[in-house]
């Protein structure tokens, strides 16, 4: 969760039309595998309840899906070596340009990294236990259309079960990884735009799945484990009364990491 070269005051057609690659919700995957398969049903549409002008505006999909790599390549390996440099200062540039362009944009709210990040993790718990819940309300209060229709989808697929999820700390505090403002009006204080942040998380969660007789049919509620994901926040710098909420995901792994 490459980035795309951006600049604020160039919105190539491309970027605009480019759509979300929906990540699932990798918290269940501690249960998923065990439990019956009759319990999952299809996907559903989903009609949002924003009219399609203002999704269409909203949802730009993933401005940048820049990740750090785990480990840089050694310098023997010249090539790979140069590019990973590369790649890492570019998206540092675009970081503070970006920063720039939000506390410009932001009339009635400062851009603050440490404010930001709490209310990332907050945000990150409540959609992770509102989703074991089953609660449609909060879900649709902390994630944007796309995240909140994928989620939501996987809901209905539920048939007498009950899901259990627990916060269980930081294996890392969350990061910041990728900031990313994108604006048609460019550095004018005024006029429409969107910020992007891609946040690490990196945290210990537990997972487990009840049928309707209370017998645990999938996870298993004392195992911690070590969750990583790439959380990507948007929100509509421009409007006063928006707030960050999760947009979708960027490179989920496909597996757990150990502890």
């Amino acid at each position: 969760m490459a980035s795309l070269k951006l600049t604020p005051n160039l919105i190539r057609p491309h970027v605009w039309a480019r759509s979300l690659q929906q990540q699932p919700f990798i918290a269940p995957r501690i249960a998923l595998s065990q439990v019956p398969k009759t319990t999952f049903l299809g996907i559903r549409a989903y009609s949002s309840k924003q009219t399609e002008i203002h999704t269409a505006i909203r949802d730009l999909g993933v401005i940048a899906n820049y990740i750090p790599p785990e480990t840089s390549p050694s310098i023997t390996d010249f090539a790979n070596w140069r590019l990973t440099k590369w790649r890492n200062l570019k998206n540092s540039v675009q970081n503070l340009l970006s920063v720039g362009l939000i506390k410009r944009k932001s009339l009635y709210d400062n851009w603050n990294s440490s404010r930001f990040l709490a209310e990332a993790l907050e945000t990150y718990k409540d959609m992770n236990d509102a989703f074991a819940r089953g609660d449609r309300e909060v879900l649709e209060e902390v994630c944007l259309d796309s995240m909140f229709s994928n989620l939501k989808n996987q809901i209905k697929g539920r048939s007498n079960v009950r899901w259990e999820w627990k916060y269980h700390g930081e294996v890392e505090a969350p990061k910041i990884v990728c900031i990313r403002c994108i604006s048609p009006t460019g550095f004018s204080k005024h006029g429409f735009a969107i910020g992007q942040v891609t946040v690490k998380m990196f945290t210990k969660q537990s997972m487990a799945v009840y049928d309707k007789k209370n017998k645990l049919v999938g996870g298993d509620p004392n195992k911690v484990h070590n969750i990583l994901e790439y959380i990507v926040f948007q929100k509509t710098i421009s409007n006063p009364e928006d707030i960050w909420r999760v947009y979708g995901k960027v490179a989920s792994p496909d597996k757990l990491i150990k502890q």
